[in-house]
């Protein structure tokens, strides 16, 4: 079982237009810069008690 169900993963290749391996390797290094930056965010908003104004 993976985090995605076939429709989903469907949905994702059909919204960024992935049709090369190049297209599926950027648009899964932007989606991993984005949880990364997330995950920052929540553990800097749980150590500092605040929010970021981003």
């Amino acid at each position: 079982m993976g985090l995605w169900t076939k429709e989903q993963l469907r949905a994702f290749i059909k919204e960024n237009k992935l049709v090369t391996a190049q297209d599926a390797q950027n648009a899964l290094k932007d989606l991993f810069a984005e949880t990364l930056q997330e995950m920052l965010e929540a553990e800097m908003e749980t150590h500092l008690g605040m929010r970021s104004m981003t």
